[in-house]
């Protein structure tokens, strides 16, 4: 995407890139002013951190999210839906030191941010507690993001939508042993996180409307705590036992959908939150079972689809 020049001033060297445009905002690209008590690194390290009224890693403050949020995973998928909405060039932007992106403006009237929240369960939980911490009155969560297909319709390119929640997979560290695979290699969670019920059915309408009834699958997720070894990819370099991570997800849930890293976070967490609803959905990059990868342009087509929807 064509970078927007901005003028190299006072914004140089503030530790926040913030651009906000028109009436709704008035932050505008300037060097944050200093702590006036000691300039400490920030407040309330017992609760959720600030600086200067700014959450410490999403660098937001009150007023720059909306009640409405869409988490990606990765910054162009966020500028395909800012692209969505109804003003792009004249929304809030804000670009945190610490690795997340937000834009504020309206889709179709409505007003909603978009958040690239980047990879894996402590980025998702720095997104939803954080944005909890700033926005007032009730809140709706939903993730678009990407995963492995591990149903046979999880085709590449198809949207897998988590109605039945996700589960969880770590790689059990107090295991001595990883020279071969056994239950103790791998935790996997017994009881998944459910979407509010609802909002999940109403998101996967929404994407069979979108992308036609072919190109949705409704099916369990399973949130891995790594790419590689609780997903049961193979590196030589390592020893994963990790070989029987998808037969032990298939006799403990049955049929599993999608793996990922970050939807079992926000329905875990937003099941827990006050005044919060959240679902899930992601597109399929590659499927896990035949090893098919899906097409670039496809890809992005998904991810502007399901954005649309």
């Amino acid at each position: 995407p064509r970078r927007r020049h901005r003028p190299r001033a006072a914004a140089a060297t503030s530790r926040y890139r913030v651009a906000a445009m028109g009436t709704v905002f008035s932050d505008t690209c300037q060097k944050l002013p200093e702590k006036a008590a000691g300039n400490s690194y920030y407040d309330d390290t017992h609760g959720v951190p600030l600086e200067n009224g700014r959450v410490h890693h999403l660098g937001l403050k009150k007023g720059e999210v909306a009640n409405r949020v869409v988490c990606v995973g990765s910054d162009s998928r966020a500028l395909i839906l800012k692209s969505l909405l109804d003003d792009p060039d004249n929304c809030f932007e804000l670009r945190s030191p610490r690795g997340f992106t937000c834009y504020t403006g309206a889709y179709k009237g409505v007003r909603v941010s978009v958040m690239a929240t980047g990879m894996g369960g402590p980025m998702m939980d720095f997104a939803v507690r954080e944005s909890r911490a700033i926005v007032e009155g009730p809140m709706v969560m939903i993730r678009l993001g990407s995963c492995g297909g591990v149903a046979a319709a999880a085709t590449p390119g198809v949207v897998v939508a988590n109605t039945p929640g996700s589960v969880r997979c770590s790689r059990n560290v107090d295991c001595e042993d990883f020279s071969a695979p056994s239950d103790d290699c791998y935790l996997i969670t017994k009881n998944p996180a459910m979407p509010d019920e609802g909002l999940a059915s109403a998101l996967a309408a929404s994407l069979r409307k979108e992308l036609g009834n072919a190109n949705v699958v409704e099916g369990l997720n399973c949130s891995a705590d790594s790419f590689y070894d609780a997903q049961w990819r193979k590196d030589p370099n390592f020893k994963d036992a990790n070989t029987d991570v998808l037969a032990r997800l298939q006799a403990m849930h049955g049929a599993v959908a999608s793996v990922e890293m970050e939807s079992f976070y926000l329905l875990h967490l937003a099941k827990h939150a006050k005044r919060m609803k959240a679902a899930s959905c992601a597109v399929v990059a590659a499927n896990r079972i035949s090893g098919a990868v899906v097409d670039r342009d496809a890809f992005k087509a998904a991810e502007r689809a399901a954005g649309v929807a």
